[in-house]
């Protein structure tokens, strides 16, 4: 697995038809630096809601996208 830059990229939906879009959310200085920072958001939005820490947690992470920056030199 890589551990490049990257940029993290977060869902939200749009409109009557519930459409995704994309939003960069951040740019981390490796694959690594984006997983703690998913993981730090996760760890709020499951703060309120510790019964069901689990599920909401799987579901708030698929909200989330890694991209990897292969023009990035090491």
């Amino acid at each position: 697995m890589s551990n490049r830059p990257c940029t993290l990229r977060i869902a939200s939906l749009h409109g009557r038809t519930q459409r995704v879009k994309w939003n960069v959310l951040a740019q981390g200085k490796s694959r690594t630096d984006c997983h703690r920072h998913i993981d730090a958001v996760v760890s709020e939005i499951v703060a309120d809601d510790p019964l069901d820490s689990l599920l909401a947690q799987e579901s708030a992470r698929e909200r989330f996208q890694i991209i990897r920056e292969w023009w990035s030199a090491r």
